[in-house]
């Protein structure tokens, strides 16, 4: 993935107990980041993108991650709140798959029009680990594996649009 992975190849950054934001540096830190969150995650793991983003949610690791704790008991669970998924379904992203599998433990839904301008994309891991970039676009943000108030004020946030957005038809399985 990163020759510098900073945040996996470590344990000096563990989820609930390193605590300060860390600078992320271009899309190689990001996806690092994106991916530590997403392997010391226990119980939920909330993203917020612009079109499943294959740079930090599409490859092996990063599905191996959700899909261990997608599995890892009744009440683990992912939601990604998407608003433009077409992208992700036209070019086949890796999660896809993994989503229509396991519906009951990975939700996804299209944000609502009153979301559909929001410029920043995040991931919450657990309620204690925030990865930010103001910028969808770019990979600069940080991260910060022991930001309480910080995740809890996002997971308010993604809450409230996931509970206002619909699940998209294009990620429904079709059964014969």
């Amino acid at each position: 993935m990163n020759e510098r992975a900073r945040f996996t190849d470590s344990n000096a950054f563990r989820l609930g107990e390193t605590a300060g934001e860390q600078r992320l540096e271009g899309a190689d830190d990001a996806a690092d980041a994106a991916l530590a969150l997403a392997t010391q995650a226990r119980r939920s793991l909330r993203i917020f993108t612009h079109d499943f983003d294959p740079r930090l949610y599409s490859d092996e690791a990063f599905y191996s991650a959700v899909s261990a704790l997608a599995r890892a008991g009744r009440r683990t669970f992912v939601r990604i709140l998407v608003q433009d998924p077409s992208r992700a379904i036209r070019d086949g992203h890796r999660l896809i798959g993994l989503i229509q599998h396991l519906p009951s433990h990975i939700g996804v839904r299209r944000v609502g029009a009153d979301w559909q301008d929001e410029r920043f994309a995040f991931q919450i891991a657990d309620e204690q680990g925030v990865l930010w970039r103001s910028d969808a676009d770019l990979y600069e943000g940080s991260v910060d594996f022991h930001a309480g108030p910080r995740a809890r004020e996002l997971r308010k946030w993604f809450d409230d649009v996931w509970e206002n957005s619909e699940p998209d038809p294009e990620f429904r399985r079709l059964r014969l």
